[in-house]
């Protein structure tokens, strides 16, 4: 039987929240995905220029990247847009040689412009 995460309520201000926990069995799986993908992520793309995508939307900057137990944080700052967070658990994150994204999120991190047609939509 798979154990069920367990919810914790609280109040953040005034408003009612729910935190998920997380099983030990999940905390396992994560922090081993973590101790293969952390090191390749943090030297490969952290305050590197990329090309970050999203629907339409393409923004070239610098990826800030942070991590943490749970996955995977980007503060991703661009001289023509304003600073963009984006986060992806451990079991989502999409690492290749040139390109970091997170699988059902929507964004993604690349060293080349993925759709250089849509350049006049990089504004």
């Amino acid at each position: 039987m798979v154990p069920i995460e367990e919810n914790i309520r609280v109040n953040i201000g005034m408003n009612p929240c729910i935190i998920m926990a997380l099983s030990e069995d999940v905390e396992g799986r994560l922090k081993g995905i973590r101790e293969n993908l952390e090191r390749h992520v943090l030297s490969t793309f952290d305050g590197k220029e990329m090309w970050y995508q999203e629907r339409t939307l393409q923004v070239k900057g610098i990826a800030h990247i942070t991590t943490d137990e749970w996955g995977v944080h980007v503060n991703f700052e661009s001289e023509n847009h304003e600073v963009i967070s984006l986060s992806g658990r451990w079991d989502v994150i999409i690492a290749y040689t040139n390109h970091l994204g997170a699988q059902y999120c929507g964004w993604s991190l690349d060293f080349e412009c993925p759709y250089p047609e849509w350049e006049s939509y990089t504004n």
